[in-house]
Order: C-alpha cells, then sequence, then structure tokens
C-alpha cells in the first residue's frame, strides 16, 4: 500500500464506520424535548431501559443507541458536571461547557478513530433557565457534531426523523404550554420519528419527506407501540422546590394526552 493511499484509505474507513452506525440506531425508540409553561419535558418510549437521565441540578441527558454507550456518554457528562461545580461554583456548569468541551470532542474522538469502537449512540441534552436561556437543548451526533436549539428539539434514528418531528413540534407556543399538551405533542412527534426510522429507504427529497410524514397514522403507530412499551416522561420544573429540578412525570399527568392512543 502506497503512502499516498492512506487519505483515501481513511475516508473510506469513516464512511463505513458512518453507515454502519447509522444502520445500528435507526430503529431505536427516539426521543423528545418540548418546552412547556413550567419547564422542559423530556419524552420517549421504552421497553425496560431508561433512555432519560439527570446529569446535575438543572441538566437532562437522553439518547438514542446503543445503551453501554449511552451510560458512559452519561458518566463523563455527570462527572464533568461534579467537576466544574466542585473547582467554580454550580453556576459555572452550563450546558454548553458539557457539549463543547466534553461529550462533543469525545465523540468526535470515538469516530475519527478507525482502530477503535466508536459511540452507537445519539444524544440529546437540556437545560432549564441556564445563562443561554430558559429552555436550551443540544443534540450530539456520534460523530460529534452538535447543534444549539430552543423551544423543542427531537433526536431519531435518522436525520430526516428529526426534521419531522421538530417540524411538527414547531407551531407550539413553549411559554402557554401545559404539561399535558406538551406530552400530546411529544407522543405525536414521536410517533413521525418512529415511524420513519423504520421505513426500509427514507425519502431524501424534502417534498416527498413531508409528504410521508403527512400520511403517517399516528394514532395507529402508538397504539402498537404502547402494546409492548411504555412512556417514559421526565421533567425540569421551574416549581419545583429547592436546586433540584429535576422530576419524573406520574403517570397520571400524562394519562389525558396517552388516553387518545391506547387501544380499547
Amino acid at each position: 500500500m502506497m503512502l499516498s493511499d492512506e487519505p483515501y484509505r481513511w475516508a473510506e474507513a469513516v464512511a463505513n464506520r458512518r453507515d454502519y452506525i447509522e444502520d445500528q440506531i435507526r430503529t431505536g425508540s427516539p426521543v423528545v424535548g418540548v418546552g412547556y409553561e413550567d419547564g422542559i419535558l423530556l419524552l420517549t418510549l421504552s421497553q425496560s431501559q431508561q433512555k432519560v437521565f439527570e446529569v446535575y441540578d438543572r441538566l437532562l441527558l437522553a439518547g438514542i443507541g446503543h445503551s453501554t454507550d449511552i451510560e458512559n456518554l452519561r458518566q463523563a457528562a455527570i462527572d464533568m458536571a461534579h467537576s466544574i461545580g466542585f473547582n467554580y461554583s454550580e453556576d459555572d456548569v452550563t450546558l454548553r461547557q458539557i457539549v463543547y468541551f466534553g461529550l462533543g470532542p469525545a465523540m468526535k474522538a470515538g469516530f475519527d478513530d478507525v482502530v477503535r469502537s466508536p459511540f452507537l449512540a445519539r444524544v440529546l441534552l437540556a437545560e432549564l433557565d441556564g445563562q443561554e436561556g430558559a429552555q436550551i437543548f443540544y443534540t450530539v451526533d456520534y460523530d460529534g457534531a452538535f447543534y444549539r436549539h430552543e423551544g423543542c428539539v427531537a433526536v431519531g434514528g435518522v436525520v430526516e426523523a428529526d426534521v419531522m418531528m421538530v417540524r411538527e413540534l414547531s407551531g407550539l407556543d413553549a411559554e402557554a404550554l401545559s404539561l399535558s399538551d406538551a406530552a400530546g405533542a411529544a407522543l405525536r412527534a414521536w410517533a413521525i420519528g418512529r415511524w420513519i426510522g423504520k421505513m426500509d429507504e427514507v425519502p431524501t427529497d424534502a417534498e416527498e419527506l413531508e409528504q410521508v410524514a403527512g400520511e403517517v397514522d399516528v394514532v395507529d403507530v402508538l397504539v402498537t407501540a404502547l402494546k409492548d412499551m411504555e412512556v417514559e416522561a421526565v421533567v425540569l420544573e421551574r416549581s419545583q422546590l429547592g436546586k433540584n429540578k429535576y422530576r419524573n412525570v406520574d403517570a397520571e399527568e400524562i394519562a389525558p394526552a396517552l388516553a387518545q392512543f391506547k387501544a380499547d
């Protein structure tokens, strides 16, 4: 092998890794983040494995992909948050720092190094009332690329699912939305993302993708999913007493939103 061939072989290896990772995570259960009148809701459906986690007092992390990789990323985020909080102050613990200087570089290094296993995961993080604003989200892809969002966000098995889920959520007024209404919107977006992720061939044309998303039978998708999956919902809630704003949502709180999707 000539030395001049190395860059091309490396690029080919990276392309193969991308295809492999996307194939592994494409059918995973999406995670949806929605701002509402009292904070932030993260919602997904799962069978038994927890997908949404507390990182710090005002920070949440959720992921789609291999559970071990998500756990490693969760632990890395927690370690970094507590290190910053201990060495500086609690106010210095921000989502921006964790993403820019922690998870983003770590996931990029894992993806670029073709002799080690990459992270088979995509990550969503949420921050309530931090330095950047009231309801801030970041997504971090398996290759380390990260993006900032406000108001709502969604992560699915493919980027096209993300786009259509966010499109479904884009008209919401986060400042006036009740928790029940936020849960209903998140469930509808989840169903669209789930459907697109399970397609054999996902349309890349924007108009065709919008047409497919518009034809999804949201009720049917959720009725089918709820036969062997359960809703996992967590909030960062301003009205929660104390510094810690994390709370698991009770089944009764989202029952009105869920009732329309349950089979008779």
